[in-house]
C-alpha cells in the first residue's frame, strides 16, 4: 500500500515544486528594477560640485518606497532623486533601496570625488539626467502694436516632450512641438504666457508675465545738453583677466562689493573715460540717458573703446525705449545690426554658462547652447586676483543670453591677432571707428531681423559678443572707456 502511495506523493510534490517556482518567477518579475544613466552606477566629480543622482525605475506602485543610504547605514534622503555633494576627495558608496507591494531591490552607486590641482581644467558637471531649462526673462514691458519672441533656451534632457502653449488662460493651437512663441502686443494691458513640457517623466511650467504699454513715444523725455551717461542700471561681466585686479589699471571694486557698488564704480570711470572691461562672451553693461535719444539718421551713439590693427574685442550694441515709463530698463530689447548680421559670422539666440570656480587661482569653466565647452584661463601674470568671478554675480553658475560673432583670432610663435569686423561693433577698429565708434539707432532690428523703426531710445547695452582666447593676451573681452549720444 506504501509502494503504490510513493508515486503518487512523488507527483504531488512536483506539482507543487513546479507551481511554487512559476509562483517566484512571476512574483520576480514583478519586484522592482533599478538601472542608471551611466554603466555601472559608477560616478566622478569634484570636491564642493553638486551631483544629482536619477534613476530609472520601473514595477513601482501605490506602496513603492525609495530610500537613500550611506555607507554606514544612515538614512541620507528619500524619493526619486538625491543630491550628493562633498567637500572632502575621496571615494563614497550610496544604497538605494526601492520597495513595492512585492519585494524590494537593492543597488549601490559609487561616487569619486577628486579634488582638482590648480591648472586642471574640469569638465562641465553633466550627470544630471533630469530635465532642464533656462529663459532670459520671465516679465517684460513692450508697446503696443509690437512683437516679442519668447524662446527656451539649454533644454536637456528633453525626452518625448510634448510642448503646450497658454495665452491667458487659452490654449495656442499649432505650437505643440514649439520651444518659441511670438507673442503680439494688441491690447493694453498685463498678459499671462505660459509654456507647460510633458515628457515621460516629469511635467514642468514657466509663466511669463508681459506688460502692453501705450504705443512708441508714450513716454518719450525731452532733451538736455548733457551728452554722457548719467546711469549704469546693470553691470554684469562674465568671467575675465581684466575686470578686477588687473595689473595696468589696478584694483577697481573692492573685496565683496555689491552690485550697486560696482555699477557706481563703472559710472566714475566711464566719466573719465577710463576702461570699464565687460569680461569674456555675453559679459555687458546696461547704461542709461537722463533723456531720450532721437532717431537722426547717423551716429547718435559714440562709444570709445580701445581696438588695436591686432587686437579688436567686438562688442554687440543692444538699444531699449522706456516703454512703461518707470526709468528702469525692463522694456523690449533690439540688437543693432552691424556688419556680421544675418550671415554665417553671427548666431543670435545664443546662450553661455559660466560655472563658479571651486577652487582659486583656477579656471572658469562654461558651457553654450550649441553643447560646446571650454573654459577663460587663469593668467596670474595679468591678475593675481583668487577668482575671474565677481562677487555681485550670484550663484554657482550664471547664464548670458545674447548674439554670437564667430571669432578669428589666431596665436603664432607668440604673436596674436584679433581681427576687426567691417563695422557695427563696439571696440572694433572697423570702417565707423575714428576716435570713437559711431552707432546708429536705425539699424536697430526686431527678432526676425526687420527694421524696428525706433523713433528714440532710452538704454543701451554693450556686450562681448565673442568667445576665445590666445595665451599671452588672455579672453577676448570687449572694453569700453565712455557712452555718449551724438548726432548727424
Amino acid at each position: 500500500m506504501i509502494k503504490r502511495l510513493l508515486p503518487l506523493f512523488a507527483l504531488a510534490l512536483c506539482l507543487l515544486c513546479s507551481c511554487k517556482s512559476d509562483d517566484e518567477e512571476v512574483s520576480a518579475q514583478l519586484l522592482p528594477q533599478i538601472s542608471w544613466d551611466v554603466s555601472s552606477a559608477r560616478y566622478q566629480t569634484y570636491t564642493g560640485e553638486a551631483l544629482t543622482l536619477v534613476p530609472t525605475l520601473e514595477n513601482t506602485d501605490d506602496k513603492t518606497q525609495i530610500i537613500w543610504t550611506a555607507d554606514d547605514g544612515s538614512i541620507l534622503a528619500t524619493g526619486d532623486s538625491y543630491t550628493f555633494v562633498r567637500q572632502e576627495a575621496g571615494t563614497y558608496y550610496i544604497r538605494l533601496r526601492v520597495t513595492n507591494s512585492y519585494g524590494y531591490a537593492e543597488d549601490e552607486v559609487k561616487v569619486t570625488v577628486l579634488e582638482p590641482e590648480n591648472n586642471e581644467i574640469p569638465e562641465v558637471p553633466d550627470n544630471d539626467s533630469t530635465f532642464s531649462w533656462r529663459f532670459p526673462w520671465t516679465e517684460m514691458n513692450m508697446a503696443q502694436g509690437r512683437t516679442l519672441k519668447l524662446k527656451a533656451y539649454f533644454i536637456e534632457n528633453e525626452g518625448n516632450a510634448h510642448y503646450t502653449w497658454t495665452l491667458d488662460g487659452q490654449e495656442v493651437t499649432g505650437l505643440s512641438e514649439e520651444v518659441a512663441y511670438l507673442f503680439h502686443a494688441e491690447s493694453q494691458g498685463k498678459h499671462e504666457v505660459r509654456l507647460t513640457m510633458v515628457n515621460d517623466t516629469c511635467q514642468r511650467s514657466q509663466t511669463f508675465s508681459i506688460n502692453v504699454c501705450g504705443p512708441e513715444g508714450t513716454y518719450r523725455r525731452a532733451g538736455t545738453g548733457d551728452s554722457l551717461v548719467n546711469r549704469i542700471y546693470d553691470y554684469s561681466p562674465a568671467p575675465g583677466h581684466m575686470v578686477n585686479g588687473y595689473v595696468v589699471v589696478g584694483q577697481r571694486f573692492p573685496s565683496d562689493c555689491t552690485a550697486e557698488q560696482a555699477q557706481d564704480t563703472v559710472l566714475a570711470l566711464l566719466k573719465r573715460e577710463w576702461m570699464v572691461s565687460l569680461g569674456g562672451q555675453g559679459g555687458y553693461l546696461i547704461a542709461g540717458f537722463d533723456h531720450s535719444v532721437a532717431e537722426q539718421g547717423g551716429e547718435e551713439l559714440l562709444i570709445t573703446g580701445n581696438p588695436y590693427d591686432y587686437q579688436n574685442e567686438p562688442g554687440i550694441i543692444w538699444v531699449s525705449q522706456d516703454d512703461n515709463g518707470d526709468g528702469l530698463p525692463n522694456d523690449q530689447w533690439f540688437e543693432l545690426a552691424g556688419s556680421e548680421y544675418g550671415t554665417a559670422n553671427e548666431q543670435t539666440e545664443y546662450a553661455i554658462t559660466y560655472y563658479r570656480p571651486i577652487r582659486t587661482k583656477s579656471a572658469t569653466v562654461w558651457k553654450d547652447c550649441n553643447g560646446n565647452s571650454d573654459y577663460i584661463p587663469y593668467l596670474s601674470y595679468w591678475n593675481s586676483s583668487d577668482y575671474y568671478w565677481q562677487s555681485w554675480i550670484e550663484g554657482t553658475e550664471h547664464t548670458y543670453f545674447g548674439s554670437r560673432l564667430v571669432s578669428y583670432h589666431t596665436y603664432e610663435k607668440g604673436v596674436s591677432n584679433m581681427p576687426a569686423y567691417s563695422w557695427g561693433y563696439a571696440d572694433n577698429k572697423g570702417s565707423d571707428y575714428t576716435d570713437t565708434g559711431r552707432y546708429s539707432i536705425h539699424n536697430a532690428r526686431t527678432y526676425d531681423g526687420e527694421e524696428a523703426n525706433l523713433q528714440y531710445i532710452d538704454f543701451v547695452k554693450v556686450q562681448t559678443a565673442q568667445n576665445g582666447w590666445t595665451p599671452n593676451l588672455g579672453e577676448i573681452s570687449t572694453e569700453v572707456y565712455s557712452i555718449r549720444c551724438g548726432g548727424k
